[in-house]
């Protein structure tokens, strides 16, 4: 906070010298400008007047003489000198600070500028006491000796030719020897001067004397305290400067937006205090509020340079952090602000995509074609130029079709494709789209392929729906029929004639139906854990041989009370597997063969070692008609019995391959005839 502090006052400190600088130097030139005037008015002006009154005073007066110049450089030489005359005496009369009176003693005439200039009344003017604020002077205007043109203006001076020869400016180039011309010496008027002896504003003439000199010392002097605020702004830390308004600003701002605004302001008021300096230095400005009565003209005229001063100074020291922030950011500036790398991205993006040109792509081509035509006939336009004019007609009718064709055949492909997707919209997937649609032949085979997927999603979710409604049915009925019965033992049960033995049975009942609805519900919640992969598996090495034989012991009372012999082929392999969740899978499998294999049959069991993994099969043959697929059999609450006479929850094979699948396996069921066959894997260990 504190180097912000020193930083901004700083700032104000040099804002307020700078332009105090200025008027300090402004004053000091003011007062030599005037002197190095009057010298120049007394050197050259008053010379020049002399012969100008002459002239107007006597019609006579020639005021050069040409010895052996030819007439034309005669003609341009005349015409220049009566330019300058009637330049000094323009000057001299717009001037109201310089005063003149002439007497031709040939012609006896009295030749003065207007009477307007004059402070007092012309003819008062000599017989007042007004005349006193005026010095005057009887002296003629000198002349060379030798009556040689030698210190003319130097707008009009005689310069040395490349051939040796002299030549007077504005005379068209012609080159005349300076001996060839000479000054006819006025010899006839008397001239008396008057200048204000009081402070006044500059004068006309002065005004017309603007010496390139003065310009250059308050221009450098201006470039000089540019400097030092240049220096200041690159002394101090850009941390410090960059948090402080306006500078935090700028440096947001796009370079192009910092040279137009503040590029351009500065402009201006550099422009301002120009013209305003000016203005003050020759007392132009004072002049114009004191005629127009305004009080503390000369103050309010240095304020006014002040306050451009010091706008301009602080404008440049924005310019200054601009040029400190690009410098300290390098190329990063460059990339994020400025137009010109904008302009080399797009045009590096532009060249990227030309090299990228795929000609292998038929809009490419297309355009290709096109672009080559129609560079070939404009050259042929531009060789058989007599009638380029009937063949351009021609190419531009030509090329009008073509593109009204193309452009009606894209509209309908276009049309096509709306119509197409309206349909999709509306659940119409036997529409299909095999015309060729030109440019919209990619959307339109992706549009096809989107009306498959959707078309199958529709009826997976048709299937989905209708498994949910079967889903709830059965759930429904498997959950009511224990529940029913064990409602009916319990109002048995209340019946207190019942004797002993009956009440036993009763009670048996009910265990029955109450273990068959807790099988139910820990199936439904093994099956809800498999669904969300919530399944806790404890891997261990586990002998399949020694796994099967256990479910089958677990399982026998169910396979002999249909005489149903279990033939095994099983290899002895040892697989990391969980042996609660695999056990679950095989109990499962061979209490379905005990519900619904064919009585007085034989059941398989096959296990074999392959390279990467071991393969567990169970086949058997079906009692029923199997009249389902492989896969509704493996849906939860699907059984074989569609009948539902026998018990169980049909949750059986879905949480059988739920553990199969959770523990890296595959679980598939072939259907052939009535042979059902289970194949299972698992990787090896």
């Amino acid at each position: 906070m504190k180097k912000r502090r020193i930083f901004i006052i700083g700032l104000i400190v040099l804002l307020l010298a700078c332009p105090s600088c200025m008027i300090y130097i402004t004053v000091k030139q003011q007062d030599g400008y005037k002197k190095r005037v009057a010298d120049n008015t007394n050197e050259y002006m008053l010379q020049f007047l002399t012969m100008a009154v002459e002239s107007k005073t006597d019609p006579d007066y020639k005021p050069l003489n040409f010895n052996g110049l030819d007439e034309k450089s005669q003609e341009a030489a005349i015409a220049t000198m009566n330019e300058i005359f009637k330049t000094v005496l323009d000057m001299e009369q717009d001037d109201d600070g310089f005063h003149y009176e002439a007497y031709n003693e040939k012609t006896r005439q009295y030749y003065k500028n207007q009477k307007s200039y004059y402070p007092v009344a012309y003819e008062e003017f000599f017989k007042s006491s007004a005349r006193s604020k005026y010095f005057y002077t009887d002296t003629v205007a000198l002349f060379d000796e030798s009556d040689i043109i030698s210190n003319l203006d130097a707008g009009y001076k005689l310069e040395e030719g490349k051939d040796g020869k002299r030549s007077l400016l504005k005379v068209y180039n012609t080159y005349v020897d300076l001996n060839q011309v000479s000054i006819n010496l006025p010899k006839d008027i008397e001239m008396t001067y008057y200048c204000t002896m009081y402070e006044s504003p500059m004068t006309y003439i002065e005004r017309n004397f603007v010496d390139e000199y003065d310009i250059a010392v308050l221009s450098g002097v201006a470039l000089l305290l540019g400097l030092v605020i240049f220096i200041y702004i690159l002394m101090n830390s850009l941390e410090v400067e960059e948090v402080i308004n306006p500078y935090r600003t700028i440096k947001q701002w796009k370079l192009l937006t910092v040279i137009i605004i503040i590029g351009l302001t500065s402009f201006i008021f550099i422009g301002a205090s120009g013209v305003t300096g000016a203005l003050v230095m020759m007392g132009e400005l004072q002049g114009a509020l004191a005629r127009h009565n305004i009080a503390y003209a000369t103050s309010i005229s240095y304020g006014l340079y002040f306050f451009c001063m010091v706008i301009f100074y602080f404008l440049f020291s924005m310019l200054c952090f601009t040029v400190k922030y690009m410098l300290m950011n390098g190329m990063d500036y460059f990339r994020n602000n400025t137009c010109i790398y904008a302009l080399y991205a797009k045009t590096k993006e532009l060249g990227n995509k030309v090299t990228e040109f795929d000609l292998k792509d038929n809009i490419n081509q297309d355009i290709l074609k096109f672009t080559i035509c129609n560079a070939l006939l404009v050259i042929v336009l531009y060789v058989i130029s007599p009638s380029k004019t009937v063949f351009a007609i021609i190419y531009v009718m030509i090329s009008f079709l073509y593109i009204r064709k193309q452009s009606m055949k894209v509209k309908n492909d276009y049309k096509n494709m709306l119509n197409f997707t309206e349909q999709l919209s509306h659940g119409h997937f036997d529409t299909e789209i095999e015309d060729d649609l030109g440019i919209f032949n990619s959307m339109r085979d992706r549009l096809n392929n989107l009306k498959v997927g959707f078309e199958a999603a529709v009826k997976e979710e048709t299937k989905s729906q209708n498994m949910k409604t079967e889903l709830i049915t059965n759930v429904s009925h498997d959950l009511k029929t224990p529940l029913t019965c064990i409602k009916n033992y319990v109002i048995l049960l209340k019946n207190t004639q019942a004797d002993e033995a009956t009440r036993t049975e009763y009670l048996n009942q009910l265990e029955k139906y109450t273990n068959r609805l807790s099988n139910l519900i820990q199936d439904l919640f093994d099956v809800s854990k498999a669904s969300s992969g919530n399944i806790d598996l404890h891997p261990i090495d586990l002998r399949l041989q020694a796994l099967v034989d256990q479910s089958l012991a677990e399982c026998i009372e169910v396979l002999e009370s249909k005489d149903i012999q279990v033939i095994k082929n099983i290899e002895d392999v040892v697989v990391h597997l969980d042996g609660d969740k695999t056990y679950r899978v095989f109990e499962n499998l061979l209490t379905n063969i005990g519900k619904y294999a064919m009585p007085h049959s034989r059941a398989y069991i096959d296990i074999h070692e392959e390279e990467d993994y071991v393969s567990v099969i169970f086949k058997n043959m079906s009692e029923v008609e199997m009249n389902f697929s492989s896969e509704e059999i493996q849906e939860r609450f699907v059984r074989g019995d569609k009948s539902r006479h026998e018990t169980g929850s049909g949750l059986g094979l879905a949480i059988a391959k739920s553990f199969v699948v959770a523990q890296g396996g595959t679980f598939d069921i072939e259907i052939d005839g009535d042979l059902f066959k289970v194949i299972m894997t698992f990787k090896k260990s």
